[in-house]
């Protein structure tokens, strides 16, 4: 039977969202739990289920955001007829589903357009 494996992370590591998301607008919220890697969680579910995955593929996945890539690599998003979008770990067998809506995604593709949310020490603004 496989199952995800949920990580110890220090809790007092900041969660960072996109300086594009405002009140009461969700946003995808990443953080670093530690050095080289970076957990994506929901700022409307702070709570709930994240992924994490290594700095690498956390910046390849942003880098295809920025230039309308499609090759995603690990981190896969599945964008729905209404706008919105969901991220889930490829690699990972049952990986969760993060589930993001249109406002969200547009948020998040202006904040990293701008340079935000890069593995590392993401730039943005605090989530929470």
């Amino acid at each position: 039977m496989s199952h995800a494996v949920w990580e110890e992370h220090d809790p007092s590591t900041s969660w960072m969202k996109s300086s594009f998301s405002t009140n009461p607008q969700g946003c995808v919220q990443v953080r670093v739990p530690r050095a080289g890697t970076i957990e994506v969680g929901d700022t409307k579910n702070p709570q709930g289920p994240t992924l994490t995955v290594p700095d690498s593929d956390w910046d390849h996945f942003l880098t295809q955001v920025t230039t309308g890539g499609t090759d995603y690599g690990r981190l896969r998003p599945t964008f729905l007829p209404h706008g919105g979008f969901t991220l889930a770990d490829a690699t990972t067998p049952r990986s969760p589903a993060l589930v993001f809506t249109e406002a969200e995604w547009d948020a998040f593709k202006r904040g990293v357009e701008a340079g935000e949310l890069r593995g590392g020490q993401p730039r943005g603004v605090p989530a929470g």
